[in-house]
């Protein structure tokens, strides 16, 4: 059978070694934690760079659209004025399909217009989807957390203390003879 004391420094000692193992769990924890927050914040990075290349490409478009509209207008607004001066045409009327030209191309802006402001707040959304993304994918694994020295302590005091005292054996009572008889003598080979 052991010794007391070296089962509780044992025990005491086994504790110590649970410790270091859940310091190194905890910073291999830490360090899985670290590599997803990063993975996950490039991922969205990526995303919203992506999207922000969509808006200047909706962007550009709106603005070759609108530059086409406006000299679609002009061509017909002077083929109009063209026409009518050949014809010999003047008057309210050709000032109103003058006018016509011209409000065919604003209308045809204000529509470009509406279509890139819609573009526009739907990537607004999907950059706030991508962080919202981001960040629960980063939440969705939990941080390493380095253990209680303090209750490492505790528990590897109390577990040796715990040890010792298993271990201890207490001395034999000494036999006190029933109804005031003598002690038997035990059997033993020197007295038979």
């Amino acid at each position: 059978m052991c010794e007391p004391t070296t089962m509780a420094i044992l025990t005491a000692a086994s504790k110590g070694i649970e410790f270091m193992e859940a310091q190194q769990q905890a910073r291999q924890q830490q360090i899985r934690y670290d590599q997803n927050r990063i993975a996950a914040a490039q991922a969205r990075d990526l995303k919203i760079q992506t999207l922000n290349q969509r808006a200047i490409q909706e962007s550009e478009a709106a603005a070759e659209g609108k530059f086409k509209q406006s000299i679609e207008a002009l061509e017909k607004r002077e083929r109009g004025v063209v026409a009518a001066g050949e014809a010999g045409v003047t008057g309210s009327s050709v000032d109103i399909l003058l006018a016509d030209y011209t409000a065919q191309k604003l209308r045809g802006e204000t529509t470009i217009n509406r279509n890139l402001e819609n573009v526009e707040r739907q990537i607004e959304l999907q950059k706030m989807g991508a962080s919202a993304e981001a960040e629960s994918r980063i939440n969705s694994m939990p941080q390493g957390t380095q253990p209680s020295f303090l209750a490492a302590a505790l528990g590897a005091g109390a577990s040796g203390y715990a040890a010792y005292q298993e271990y201890t054996v207490e001395p034999a009572e000494e036999y006190k003879p029933v109804f005031g008889q003598k002690p038997q003598r035990s059997y033993t080979p020197e007295g038979l």
